[in-house]
């Protein structure tokens, strides 16, 4: 096992401010803390996506490279989010529901404020155009962004409060039900768990939060699991898993109160507990 390939959200990717001249992974994420211990690291995480993406782009990537002596560390996302693509647009779509907070398009943050902004089928129309027009209030002529954080995070806000209902209806018409998520989180799973096992590639899961965590206390459902939930769990490895959520292991070591988040510490924690758990599964 020379080489790495972790996949992911934001907790793998790293938190960021929400700005033109942020790079995709943080330098302070976990996956930067076991560049010591692999020859190389690769990381296709993505803040704020979904798990969807997280088997698109892995796959895409073992498809296309060899994976001889790699091992796969896939930390899960929140199962409320999923992502279709545009033939209009040429690209995958993300769609997080998160409370109905917000839609993301895959090659740049930005939102829909009101139907008015999606074609038929909730296609966004001018590349989600909103987060572009607050954007260019604070460009100056040469294309220097401004430091204007406060005021264009307040014009984010209000435009995310709007679009709270928007998102959460459009998403719900056809997965209307936690159980419905919890179906499709577990066929994600079961895809990634089959493919590497079929490439005999080594790998570990775990996940965001204890909430998103197959075999930790879950507490996102309104009704009980359905019998094709409990069937789905039973296939599921629980030997590859670790034994607890990037939350956990990251305690209180979180950039701040407004974004939970692990900060520096935060990610030593976990890279220490992962990499100890994945030679407790495999050794070198």
């Amino acid at each position: 096992m020379k080489k790495l390939l972790v996949n992911g959200c934001s907790f793998t990717a790293g938190s960021y401010p929400w700005t033109i001249t942020t790079p995709d992974i943080s330098p302070i994420v976990w996956p930067r803390h076991l560049e010591d211990k692999f020859e190389n690291v690769y990381n296709l995480a993505k803040g704020g996506e979904s798990n969807d993406r997280i088997v698109r782009t892995t796959l895409d990537y073992c498809e296309n490279n060899d994976m001889t002596d790699y091992v796969a560390i896939i930390q899960w996302s929140s199962p409320f989010r999923t992502e279709y693509w545009s033939t209009e647009d040429n690209e995958w779509i993300n769609v997080v529901i998160n409370n109905g907070s917000a839609w993301i398009s895959e090659k740049a943050n930005v939102t829909v404020s009101s139907s008015s902004d999606l074609q038929s089928g909730g296609t966004p129309k001018a590349a989600f155009g909103l987060n572009d027009q607050i954007s260019n209030r604070y460009l100056d002529g040469d294309g220097t962004l401004r430091l204007r954080e406060e005021k264009m995070e307040k014009a984010l806000k209000k435009a995310r409060k709007k679009l709270q209902t928007l998102s959460y209806e459009n998403e719900m018409e056809w997965l209307n039900s936690f159980n419905d998520y919890d179906i499709a989180y577990y066929n994600n799973v079961l895809v990634l768990q089959n493919f590497f096992e079929n490439k005999q590639v080594p790998y570990m899961f775990t996940s965001m939060s204890a909430s998103d965590h197959p075999f930790m206390e879950r507490k996102i459902y309104e009704t009980m699991p359905t019998t094709l939930e409990l069937n789905l769990k039973k296939l599921i490895d629980k030997s590859k898993w670790t034994k607890e959520s990037l939350s956990c292991y990251k305690m209180d070591n979180f950039i701040s109160q407004e974004d939970r988040h692990p900060n520096l510490n935060g990610n030593k924690l976990i890279a220490q507990a992962l990499f100890k758990e994945l030679m407790e599964k495999y050794g070198r």
